[in-house]
């Protein structure tokens, strides 16, 4: 279970999928929020504001509905569960909390059970490092686990890596691939290395939610 909880981390930290089509914007799509710095700044002043990849991660501000499909082992039908996430921007954009609250898991038997597992990501794009960061953390564990991550433009896919540690020594390194579709669809893609082979566990398909009608 504790290596399906993991997995589950970054997927649902899956705010960094967002529409290709914004990933070249740097003035049309301005963060809500802005810096009490001046535009006219140095460079290294200017590396603490919000940018065009911050925007991007505003993209998936909202609430979204997840089918989650668990792979059980070779030859055996995965388990499907789903769920709800919502995501917020936080320290004037700089940050992205994502909260999740996931009733039900497959037990050792394959079969949902009642989990009560809660989790919450901070999402960001560093400056510095020029990469997308995610920190997870839930309660199912008491250490943070850390992933980085790029973009490419021309298959509209997100890329992270990281390495997950349930147990001391117990490492196992993992890689996830976000899929954009458009602004309301995007899918998750899970792998874990284990005896030097990439194996895919875990597939999620999100779909935003609809803004509630006013009566």
């Amino acid at each position: 279970m504790s290596k399906i909880l993991m997995a589950l981390s970054l997927g649902m930290a899956a705010a960094f999928a967002v529409d290709p089509a914004v990933a070249g914007e740097t003035e049309t799509s301005p963060v809500a929020a802005t810096s009490a710095t001046s535009p006219n700044d140095s460079k290294t002043t200017d590396l603490a504001r919000p940018n065009a990849n911050h925007n991007l991660l505003g993209e998936l501000a909202g609430t979204w509905n997840y089918v989650l499909k668990i792979s059980m082992g070779p030859n055996k039908p995965p388990v499907e569960t789903k769920g709800v996430v919502v995501r917020q921007p936080i320290m004037g954009g700089r940050y992205f909390l994502a909260d999740f609250d996931i009733e039900m898991l497959p037990g050792a038997d394959g079969n949902l059970e009642k989990a009560n597992f809660k989790g919450k990501s901070i999402e960001g794009y560093d400056n510095v490092k020029e990469k997308f960061i995610s920190i997870w953390i839930d309660n199912a564990s008491t250490g943070p686990t850390i992933f980085e991550g790029s973009y490419d433009p021309a298959s509209r896919t997100f890329t992270y890596t990281g390495e997950t540690e349930p147990k001391p020594g117990q490492k196992t390194k993992v890689r996830e691939v976000i899929k954009v579709i458009d602004s309301n669809h995007y899918n998750l893609e899970w792998y874990e290395e284990h005896g030097g082979h990439e194996i895919k566990t875990i597939e999620i398909t999100y779909t935003r939610s609809p803004a509630p009608s006013h009566l």
